[in-house]
């Protein structure tokens, strides 16, 4: 069968609150362990190529695959999938090879129908279907950024209120330290008052003594 290289492109953004995941969707030849056969070629715009791969691994088995490393390859194998529409009632082999590129990953799907590579032209209708099992998975894969977003954003509330926590205390340091600097300012204009009270009592008792002295120098000039 003569292969085409068609390109039929199409850019969806799936808006998901405040977190979009972008990806393209083309229809493409592309090389694989069998040969240059028909793919349909996902890229979505993330660096974590494991994400992906353990996403599509799981997305795999829940249409009874059982994905597998193809020996010598970096291709995944996913014997006899269960896809509704695309199998037309019967169980797709599935291959796949995820790459990774410049922000993004590049996730190739090629569908073995028993004889044929799905194709747009040959299976139109199984085309649409596959279209959209591939958008399924790109839902999927939102799904989890959102939540791994989800999960930094709160990790970063703890960081922020264990942020706030240190400076509750180190304000309630510093009213310490204020309340420990007005009772020591307290007690030292008690102790000046006092000091100021025991000088005017002493005053006091230098001028009787300065008094007494002056008696007694009298009494003592007197018995001259």
């Amino acid at each position: 069968m003569k292969k085409l290289i068609l390109l039929s492109g199409f850019l969806f953004a799936l808006n998901l609150g405040f977190s979009q995941a972008e990806y393209s969707l083309n229809e493409e030849v592309r090389s694989m362990s069998q040969g240059n056969e028909n793919a349909l070629v996902l890229s979505i715009e993330t660096s974590d190529i494991k994400l992906i791969e353990k996403l599509w691994s799981d997305y795999m088995k829940d249409f009874g695959a059982k994905p597998k490393k193809l020996k010598g390859t970096d291709e995944v194998f996913s014997d006899d999938a269960d896809i509704p529409g695309v199998g037309a009632g019967n169980t797709v082999d599935v291959y796949t090879l995820i790459t990774e590129g410049a922000g993004e990953v590049d996730v190739m799907v090629w569908f073995n129908l028993g004889g044929a590579y799905l194709n747009s032209q040959m299976h139109p209708s199984r085309y649409e279907d596959a279209k959209r099992f591939m958008e399924r998975f790109v839902l999927s894969v939102s799904k989890e950024l959102v939540k791994e977003e989800l999960k930094t954003e709160e990790e970063r509330l703890k960081d922020l209120e264990k942020e706030l926590d240190s400076l509750e205390k180190e304000k309630q340091k510093y009213q310490d330290d204020i309340a420990q600097a007005e009772e020591t300012i307290r007690k030292a204009e008690e102790g000046i008052r006092d000091n100021e009270s025991a000088q005017a009592a002493r005053q006091g008792d230098i001028s009787a003594q300065q008094k007494t002295i002056e008696a007694v120098k009298k009494r003592l000039k007197d018995l001259d």
